[in-house]
């Protein structure tokens, strides 16, 4: 058969009991019903309509190219239903690197549900705190501190991380802190190393309004690896300051002490902001836009 279309008319003619009735419901001229049912009558070499002067009937053969006939159209029609419904079907890998901290405590706890949301898409989540080249395509995603980015890259903010400042009993048993932040020179610290950021620490005193900058370039542990720092907290190697997150277990439990509680803390001087960052051509990408949509439901700047 060299035209599906002949067939649909053909149907259609039968369905609707004339040729007008059926050109009327597939918007065509009398003339190209007429056509399309010659042209089928032409492939079979058979007569499939008896042509009564009031009403049409159907030949033996007519009969069965139209129930045979209805069958494929409606196979056809449901493939193409199928094809539709799978093209809308977010399909893919996405790979997103992120800082160990933020990864284990922030992203992988969200993972599971989009799985469950979106089950065709897989998900490589990298952890590193290096920088990385977005054109060099060996991420989609890159989850970083929100300092100023190349204009031809696309930053969406992500929620402020609430950093603790903490240290273990022991620690504190021999190594007394007082409430003079200036005393905190003296003691030993455990600094996360951020490329291209200074070891310090900003502290914006929430009853005075004032932000104040230690200097930490003295610490004695400095490392890219937050669970690092904390292994070296419990272990009474001095204070470090951690996301909340990685460090309320073990407050609870009394193995670290909180300190400065009415001070907002924070490694950066934009308060505690992290960043999706991603090159513009990602605003094609179905699979990785939804992934970007779903994270920023969660964790988006609000």
């Amino acid at each position: 058969m060299k035209s599906i279309e002949s067939l649909r008319c053909f149907i259609a003619t039968v369905q609707q009991g004339s040729f007008s009735s059926a050109a009327e419901q597939l918007n065509m001229s009398v003339s190209s019903i007429s056509r399309h049912v010659q042209i089928l009558e032409k492939e079979f070499n058979a007569p499939l309509l008896i042509r009564h002067t009031r009403r049409l009937a159907l030949t033996p053969i007519g009969t069965q190219v139209f129930q045979k006939g209805l069958e494929i159209c409606h196979q056809i029609d449901d493939l193409m239903d199928d094809v539709a419904s799978d093209n809308q079907r977010i399909i893919g890998h996405i790979k997103i690197s992120a800082p160990l901290w933020y990864g284990t405590n922030y992203l992988a706890p969200l993972l599971p549900e989009f799985h469950r949301q979106y089950p065709d898409i897989t998900v490589y989540l990298n952890y590193g705190d290096e920088d990385h080249d977005p054109y060099g395509a060996e991420f989609d995603l890159y989850i970083r501190p929100s300092t100023k980015t190349d204009s031809s890259l696309i930053s969406r903010p992500l929620q402020s991380v609430d950093y603790w400042l903490c240290a273990s009993p022991e620690y504190l048993t021999h190594h007394p802190v007082t409430a003079n932040l200036n005393d905190l020179k003296h003691h030993q610290w455990l600094v996360q190393s951020f490329r291209h950021i200074i070891n310090c620490l900003y502290f914006f005193d929430l009853s005075t309004q004032e932000t104040t900058r230690l200097d930490l370039s003295h610490a004695w542990l400095s490392t890219n690896s937050s669970p690092a720092l904390l292994a070296a907290a419990l272990h009474h190697g001095g204070i470090t300051a951690l996301p909340h997150h990685m460090i309320d277990e073990h407050i609870q439990k009394n193995q670290l002490i909180r300190l400065f509680e009415t001070s907002i803390i924070s490694p950066f001087q934009i308060k505690n902001q992290m960043a999706i960052i991603y090159t513009k051509d990602k605003i094609k990408d179905k699979k990785t836009q939804t992934l970007i949509h779903y994270l920023l439901t969660y964790l988006g700047n609000k």
